[in-house]
């Protein structure tokens, strides 16, 4: 997995009795990924209050079925082995404006 990719996960409800088969982006770097689990933040078709958004003019292959929001209230890690993927991957200039939307919360 790389940074940008986009990946499908069975994301937990917030009271992690169900899941449901969502996409996210990789928010960690290669070199972070050999050795940890993967970073994540999930997309939604919602916009939240931390999110940026994104449309397939954002993706360098693979499409988004309408206008997401990438949510960084809940930025998370997974074990690589629950993720199915990559579906496609965002350009370099989505991914910088998303990482310095992350830097913003932090």
């Amino acid at each position: 997995m790389k940074q940008g990719d986009l990946i499908v996960l069975a994301f937990p409800y917030a009271n992690l009795t169900q899941s449901k088969w969502r996409p996210a982006v990789v928010l960690s770097n290669e070199r972070y990924n050999l050795h940890a689990n993967i970073l994540l933040a999930g997309i939604y078709s919602k916009e939240q209050p931390f999110s940026v958004s994104i449309d397939n003019k954002d993706i360098v292959h693979g499409e988004l079925r309408k206008q997401s929001y990438v949510g960084l209230q809940n930025i998370f890690s997974a074990d690589k082995s629950i993720l199915r993927g990559p579906a496609g991957a965002l350009n370099t200039r989505k991914m910088k404006e998303i990482l310095a939307a992350v830097k913003k919360c932090l």
